[in-house]
């Protein structure tokens, strides 16, 4: 992120930036926005060739997909391993 517009409420994200902050192409970002994933609020100002991402909409939009823990342990001395089991764990639990 080279440069963010700034203003008299805060500062700007082009395009590009946004691109690499959800780590996706410029291609894919502008695939995103024709098809209309959700996505924060974004400024058009006329006689202006880029879009202006207001960067507070964009970081509380991301936080809205914030990922919690589950609570779930890996440190369980028997771990469901989904498949076929191994010829080792076979037979173990044949004895």
């Amino acid at each position: 992120m080279s440069t963010a517009y700034s203003s008299t409420d805060g500062k700007y994200y082009t395009d590009d930036q946004i691109a690499g902050l959800l780590a996706i192409s410029l291609g894919r970002f502008r695939n995103k926005l024709c098809v209309g994933n959700p996505l924060p609020p974004r400024i058009e100002p006329p006689d202006f060739r880029n879009r202006l991402w207001p960067c507070h909409a964009v970081h509380s939009q991301l936080r809205q997909f914030t990922v919690f823990e589950t609570g779930l342990s890996f440190d369980d001395p028997n771990p469901f391993r989904p498949g076929r089991p191994c010829e080792k764990e076979a037979r173990a639990r044949r004895r």
